[in-house]
């Protein structure tokens, strides 16, 4: 099959390895070698059970695609590929989706933040590409996932998941869920300024973990994992970068103590994020971005928690609590953002100002 989905994209080419590429959940990933040009690119069955209309994706891709690779850019994004047939998606006998792009040469990426400069040359890498979309028209472009970062959504989700306790455990959890539905109302106005303007929706990433950034000499060079990109909010990519990268800890770490908010890893993201966002950001983004990184924690917590009430039927689990201990890491995580709140209040305030 493979084979097959190769020669769509090169049918003159024989001579080549593939090989598992990376440690991505959602797609299939493969390096893709050609022994007499010595070139890479790599290769994705595209996960549609996630995104179920592979089509979007792609045509979002090409939208950006065509508006950064337009410009000489100090960062650059994989550009994507068409197939024999001139389109960018091949779809194979079982229906599964592929796309084919660039490899980017000499790069390496990252699953842990360890030194402060990791941190800010993440911001520095987010930053461009929210400033680099800026100029898109949001209209143009369609959610990949619908409704993946919307709070009422998740929330929702979470109500329901109560309601019917379907693996019985709410009892077992009681306390965790009134930490959640404690912070549900104030974090709700975040999704409330979004809808009615005061807070723009923007073309941004969507999916802002470290590892989607290449490094090259200490450098962001390229940013990567582009199909969640769409509609949404600076927000979102501000925060949940800081829920990943500014985590002491594991996201399923057992030992709580372990757990708590890295407010050199913040300030060394904030620092090189605003370096390239500081020009677009609105007052009512500037005032608001102190609470991006708990609105996206909170999120990921109450995912974890409805999940484990539904008897964990979306996320792979390794064990019965997995689930719940993913949820407690999110809990603690948000009281230890909350307890820095004027520090990183402080910390971005003084950040916009350089």
């Amino acid at each position: 099959m493979i084979d097959t989905v190769i020669k769509s994209f090169f049918p003159n080419e024989t001579d080549y390895c593939v090989k598992p590429f990376g440690n991505g959940h959602i797609n299939d990933t493969y390096k893709v070698e050609f022994s007499e040009s010595s070139s890479a690119y790599i290769l994705q069955r595209i996960n549609t059970s996630v995104f179920k209309n592979p089509e979007i994706i792609i045509l979002n891709y090409q939208l950006l695609q065509n508006h950064i690779l337009d410009h000489s850019q100090p960062i650059e994004i994989a550009r994507l590929l068409k197939g024999k047939s001139g389109k960018y998606l091949f779809i194979d006998k079982l229906g599964g989706a592929w796309r084919m792009t660039d490899f980017i040469k000499d790069s390496f990426s990252i699953d842990v933040v360890e030194d402060d400069w990791q941190a800010f040359q993440s911001g520095i890498g987010y930053g461009w590409f929210a400033k680099a979309c800026s100029t898109l028209d949001v209209k143009d472009f369609k959610e990949p996932i619908k409704d993946f970062h919307r709070l009422s959504f998740r929330i929702n989700q979470l109500n329901n998941a109560i309601k019917e306790d379907k693996a019985n455990r709410l009892s077992s959890v009681n306390s965790v869920v009134k930490f959640y539905k404690d912070r549900e109302k104030p974090l709700i106005k975040i999704e409330q300024l979004i809808d009615m303007g005061e807070i723009p929706l923007r073309i941004v990433h969507n999916d802002t973990k470290i590892n989607n950034i290449l490094f090259r000499d200490k450098k962001a060079i390229a940013v990567i994992d582009l199909d969640t990109v769409g509609p949404g909010s600076i927000m979102f990519d501000f925060g949940d970068a800081l829920r990943t990268s500014a985590n002491n800890a594991n996201e399923d770490e057992k030992k709580l103590e372990k757990v708590s908010f890295n407010l050199n890893s913040f300030k060394s993201f904030t620092q090189g994020y605003l370096s390239q966002v500081k020009s677009i950001l609105t007052n009512k983004e500037k005032v608001n971005l102190y609470k991006a990184p708990v609105l996206m924690t909170y999120i990921m917590g109450i995912r974890f928690l409805a999940d484990y009430l539904n008897g964990d039927i979306y996320y792979k689990t390794a064990y019965d609590q997995h689930n719940l201990d993913r949820c407690n890491v999110q809990k603690k995580l948000i009281e230890s953002m909350e307890s820095h709140e004027e520090i990183m209040k402080r910390i971005i305030l003084e950040s916009y100002k350089e």
